[in-house]
């Protein structure tokens, strides 16, 4: 599993930097629209989830651990869709379908992270990924009457951090491609 997990590595750097630049964007537009904000998420939810649903295709024979990164994907192409489809409405709903993503989001990297335990010892940053998913979601579902401007910062500091933890599991399975190559999947 380790080896098919690694030789993807890059499917999880194409997501960080996503979020990377989602992340510096969104707050250097904080007196912009919500419609624009809900545009910008929906983009980025939709092409995260297509990079996670390929992700989870390429890795399907991979001991059953894929299905969680599938449904990831799944949900990120219909929150996507569904801003698309509805960008008013979903102006008025982005501050409760950001924080319920982030919630959902964080609950299924853990669990990925916790599957792929049994092949990377010790695995913090898919953990640490999920939790500051579940944080951000919790903190937008508190604090919703702060508006757009606190909205830009918080996704934009979720975002920064998405992309850090992502970017760095990368470059660990990067870095384990080699060693994992030949070793049995």
């Amino acid at each position: 599993m380790i080896a098919q997990l690694s030789s993807h590595w890059w499917l999880f750097l194409i997501r960080g930097i996503l979020a990377l630049v989602l992340g510096i964007l969104i707050p250097l537009f904080p007196g912009a629209a919500i419609l624009t904000l809900a545009i910008l998420f929906g983009a980025y939810a939709l092409v995260d989830g297509i990079v996670a649903i390929v992700a989870a295709i390429r890795m399907n024979h991979a001991e059953g651990n894929w299905i969680w990164m599938l449904l990831e994907g799944v949900l990120g192409v219909a929150v996507g869709a569904i801003t698309f489809i509805f960008p008013g409405l979903m102006a008025l709903w982005l501050v409760f379908l950001f924080g319920a993503w982030a919630i959902l989001t964080g609950i299924l990297a853990i669990v990925t992270a916790f599957r792929i335990r049994q092949a990377i010892a010790n695995e913090i940053l898919m953990i640490l990924f999920g939790a500051i998913s579940i944080v951000a979601g919790i903190a937008i579902f508190v604090f919703p009457l702060y508006g757009v401007f606190a909205l830009a910062w918080t996704i934009g500091i979720y975002a920064i951090l998405a992309g850090v933890f992502l970017i760095g599991f990368a470059f660990r399975l990067r870095n384990m491609h080699g060693t994992a190559a030949g070793t049995p999947a």
